[in-house]
């Protein structure tokens, strides 16, 4: 693309490189193959990701955040979260009910908005694309918006459909939750769903032009296959990275299955061994310290990211966990991670867009989230080499980042050649 025709794109996220959390990672895949394809990407993100570079971005600004200030005194609980110190994580603050739509509307959203208003007026910007959580961040879009600057309100999470956290305490706050859903939402030219569920919620009940633009892998990220050193190499591993508390979700059915299989079937019990690597919340460390579960579940702590890689690499099979209580639109960043390593996933969750994606791309297996039977049922069958493997590479490789920036860079040229040709109009 010509000079003349290069599209300059404001990303407006909370959270990105070096923070591991899977929204820093979209941010960096975005931008790495944005790049790419041409797009001058300017990131605007909150200090409290850290200070590094970031992979095709034209200009990285990090601006004030009060979490990253001596005032967040749970700033060793976000420090455990992202796996940054060895220790547990705790529940989410008792603040964090009380300010809506989130605590980001006075602790980073100002400063942002200060910041984005400085880069408007000296870089006109073919677009802005916001991306929650957390939602106020829309409202930078929203206002550059009403500047002239065309805008995409990105959702990784439904606002008030599914929300990750919560349902809030009070109507009033539900209420007002969802008036300013519809009034910020309703005012962006494209809103972008990561999972199809969230895409119909807003096309249905807001009335607003959504479209699916998933998460996704980057293919450059991948190790070599070898031996991560945190296996059993003469057992079946099925590994769990990542997080689990901070979606909601829970092991204590998956481990009620252990238990119920090693009960069943012993010999077949032995050849399992149950590994999860990632920060854990207090309760996920007690329930996986069950002395009944010794020598089939281990916890291997905290890994650096290629290290955490090299063990979805070496794994037998690869486990994502889903809270279970009917949120349709869950498909956590860690599966595409997965599709990537190449290995079979069991999903716990049957009736979630994980479920849907492995089901698309044939890379394992779905079973409930919540029914032990039914669990241990999915595990013999890993054990016994019984599940359904057979990986479309081709339906894979449509969820890796360079397809993914592709249908993003096709969105933001639209959006703002619509909008280009409106002004025109305007001024004829």
């Amino acid at each position: 693309m010509t000079d003349e025709r290069r599209l300059s794109l404001l990303l407006v996220a909370q959270l990105a490189p070096p923070s591991t959390l899977v929204a820093a990672r979209r941010v960096a895949g975005l931008t790495k193959y944005l790049a790419r394809l041409g797009v001058d990407v300017t990131v605007l993100t909150s200090a409290i990701s850290g200070r590094a570079d970031l992979e095709g971005a034209h200009a990285v600004v990090r601006t004030r955040d009060l979490l990253a200030t001596p005032l967040n005194w749970r700033r060793r609980h976000f420090d455990a979260l992202g796996g940054v110190v060895a220790a547990s994580y705790s529940r989410p603050s008792r603040l964090e009910r009380v300010v809506v739509p989130d605590l980001a509307l006075v602790s980073w959203t100002p400063f942002a908005l200060a910041r984005a208003l400085e880069l408007e007026r000296s870089h006109r910007f073919s677009c802005v694309l916001t991306t929650s959580p957390p939602p106020s961040a829309h409202l930078v879009g929203l206002v550059l918006h009403r500047r002239g600057t065309p805008w995409i309100a990105e959702l990784r999470d439904g606002w008030t459909f599914e929300p990750p956290h919560p349902a809030w305490p009070l109507a009033f706050q539900r209420g007002v939750d969802r008036a300013l859903e519809r009034s910020v939402l309703r005012g962006a030219d494209l809103v972008v769903g990561v999972t199809a569920p969230i895409v119909e919620d807003a096309r249905r009940r807001l009335g607003v032009r959504a479209e699916l633009v998933t998460n996704g892998f980057d293919p450059e990220e991948l190790p070599d296959a070898a031996a991560s050193g945190l296996r059993d190499p003469a057992r079946h591993s099925l590994v769990h990275t990542g997080r689990m508390a901070i979606a909601r979700s829970t092991p204590a059915p998956l481990l009620e299955a252990v238990r119920r299989l090693r009960a069943s079937a012993p010999d077949l019990a032995a050849r399992l061994e149950v590994v999860f690597a990632g920060p854990l919340s207090s309760e996920e460390a007690a329930l996986l310290a069950a002395p009944d579960l010794a020598g089939t579940v281990r916890v291997v702590g905290s890994l650096d990211r290629p290290r955490a890689l090299a063990l979805q690499r070496d794994a037998s099979s690869l486990l994502v966990v889903t809270e279970g209580s009917g949120r349709r639109s869950v498909a956590t960043g860690k599966l595409f991670e997965y599709l990537a390593a190449e290995r079979p996933i069991l999903v716990l969750g049957d009736d979630t867009e994980a479920a849907r994606i492995v089901e698309e791309t044939r890379a394992g297996l779905a079973t409930s989230a919540t029914d032990p039977d039914r669990i241990a049922d999915a595990l013999r069958r890993l054990v016994g080499d019984e599940i359904p493997f057979a990986p479309d590479a081709a339906a894979r490789d449509r969820y890796a980042y360079p397809a993914v920036a592709a249908r993003v860079a096709a969105l933001v040229a639209e959006v703002a050649s619509a909008d280009s040709s409106v002004g025109a109009r305007s001024t004829s």
